[in-house]
């Protein structure tokens, strides 16, 4: 398994409105910059679980093939806002069960995180 990497990526208003139409969640929130001004926010943020996504994109790909995620947690410390280039880094620490994952926008760190992977074998993998 990976030990250290990271990747940048801006959550640009396509990438958001894709994420809209596969996840169904048309909360407005994400795209309408009056409603997100309403609940105090600048601008519309980014889907919460589209971040989630990156990260467990970032730890999977790098990983061997006979393992999978089975325990995954984020906690969103800022928010993260449509057009914001996130980074993320994922990094294995003392612990050598859990990845930590840790994003930030603008060198202010925005999201936290940990990923478990457990061995999985080849007909379990298959279901």
């Amino acid at each position: 398994m990976c030990v250290r990497t990271s990747c940048k990526v801006v959550l640009t208003e396509e990438k958001v409105k894709q994420y809209t139409l596969l996840s169904g969640d048309q909360n407005r929130i994400h795209q309408d910059e009056k409603i997100a001004k309403q609940y105090k926010y600048k601008r519309p943020i980014a889907h919460g679980m589209l971040i989630m996504g990156i990260g467990a994109e970032l730890c999977s790909t790098r990983c061997e093939s006979n393992v999978m995620i089975s325990n995954y947690e984020m906690h969103f410390l800022q928010p993260v806002y449509v057009n914001d280039e996130l980074k993320l880094i994922v990094e294995r620490k003392n612990d050598l069960q859990w990845l930590e994952i840790r994003g930030t926008v603008d060198g202010v760190q925005v999201v936290r995180g940990r990923v478990r992977f457990r061995r999985v074998d080849k007909d379990e993998k298959n279901t």
